[in-house]
């Protein structure tokens, strides 16, 4: 409206064409009036909680006719330390993609090659990646292939999924190690990665302990207040966590894995459609795993998980090489039990002065072993004073008498600050 004021003022010199112009821009006025008090239509795209089987099959059916599109050979996996496949909708506009996720230490090999189905139905469309925020510059990819049970929240100004993935790579030496945490949303055939929080380790100094910084976009700040942020982003929103069934492709490093070349047409569709089951909350992403990547591995947990159940008082540890004898009244003294509804619970005592007990629920992990946690932020409020904020247990080997693991303890930023081996005898209830 201003400007065609302005152009009424300027040709006011020229007699008679000031009335018309005033005449033209009162009736232009009108009808710019008429059309603001017209409701503006807004197309909000509808949101897929679920797609329905019906619909994900003819989906299902495209991806396996382009399977040699993006499907790894089995010559190039090894290039990566982990690479897996899985179906999702991560726009949650009811076409799905397939995530081929490729993670390495030496991040200039972690790529994602993420494939949506076209509007039509008929063909896949590779997905873009944009990368913002701090080192955006080094475009790197987000660890999409370790990273299979990410935390999401719903933004509503853009009607966008996003999901916070840490990405977790070393420098050439490996002096450096860094952890990034990205903010990754899919929207209209673009991957848009935020990085909004980083943390290095630097290694390279004589006395072997590293430097550590942590940053936000705008400033280097403390640890603890870096991991209070990062815990609470993104501030009032509410955090979901999403589970992707992931088929690992292990052909390059394991000669008894069966690679993705190997598996036939009609085998690799039940595994997809089961993978987008495991995304929608359908199918548990453990009864996938146990399904297709076990690798006869189930067994071997089965067997160990039947025979740990019971008591368990702890015998000697291993450090480097230094063992230490234990017995009840010792300085220290550690027993442990284990149900069978796949629950542990330790004990540490200080003499025989009970420090403190943790119940865990046990998992399996890649190896076949037994695995719990104790999450000593979530335990205590706080770290350990010298840094600890979770110890990890892995039972590797078990008979009638003797149960064998491995203890680790790591920091906030999941670096590794010691281990040991335990052995426990077998205790009368």
């Amino acid at each position: 409206m201003s400007v065609i004021l302005c152009s009424s003022a300027v040709l006011s010199a020229c007699g008679k064409q000031e009335d018309v112009t005033e005449e033209v821009t009162a009736e232009e006025d009108e009808e710019e009036d008429e059309e603001d008090d017209k409701p503006i239509e807004t197309k909000i795209p509808e949101i897929v909680e679920e797609i329905k089987d019906k619909d994900l099959d003819p989906q299902i059916d495209v991806l396996i006719e382009k399977r040699d599109t993006w499907q790894i050979p089995r010559d190039e996996v090894a290039v990566y330390d982990s690479v897996g496949y899985y179906v999702t909708d991560l726009d949650h506009n009811g076409r799905i993609e397939l995530v081929t996720a490729c993670w390495s230490s030496e991040f200039e090999f972690t790529e994602n090659r993420i494939y949506e189905i076209n509007e039509k139905g008929n063909d896949i469309e590779l997905i873009t990646m944009e990368v913002s925020g701090m080192d955006s510059d080094e475009d790197i990819a987000p660890d999409m292939a370790t990273n299979i049970a990410p935390y999401s929240y719903f933004d509503k100004r853009n009607q966008a999924f996003h999901y916070l993935i840490e990405d977790y790579y070393h420098n050439y030496d490996e002096t450096v190690w860094t952890t990034r945490y990205t903010d990754v949303t899919l929207l209209e055939g673009v991957l848009y990665v935020d990085v909004y929080a980083v943390s290095e380790m630097n290694y390279a100094w004589d006395d072997g302990e590293p430097e550590c910084t942590y940053r936000l976009p705008n400033e280097e700040i403390g640890e603890t207040v870096f991991y209070e942020y990062v815990q609470a982003y993104p501030e009032g929103k509410v955090r979901r966590q999403y589970n992707y069934g992931a088929y690992r492709d292990r052909s390059g490093y394991d000669e008894e894995s069966r690679s993705l070349e190997q598996i036939g047409d009609d085998e690799l569709k039940e595994i997809l459609i089961d993978s987008y089951h495991v995304f929608s909350g359908i199918m548990d992403d453990v009864e996938f795993y146990d399904k297709y990547n076990s690798f006869g591995k189930a067994e071997m947990y089965k067997n160990m998980f039947d025979a740990s159940i019971g008591n368990w008082e702890i015998v000697s540890t291993e450090i480097e090489g230094s063992v230490t004898d234990y017995y009840w009244g010792s300085p220290w003294f550690y027993k442990l039990q284990i149900t069978d509804n796949a629950q542990a619970y330790f004990e540490s005592y200080e003499g025989t002065a009970l420090e403190y007990s943790f119940w865990a629920s046990i998992t399996e992990n890649d190896s076949g072993h037994l695995l719990f946690e104790d999450d000593i932020v979530a335990r205590t409020g706080s770290t350990l004073d010298w840094g600890a904020a979770k110890d990890v247990y892995e039972i590797v080997y078990v008979d009638d008498e003797n149960l064998e693991l491995f203890y680790d303890v790591y920091d906030l930023s999941g670096e590794w600050i010691t281990g040991s081996y335990w052995i426990f005898t077998r205790v009368e209830e």
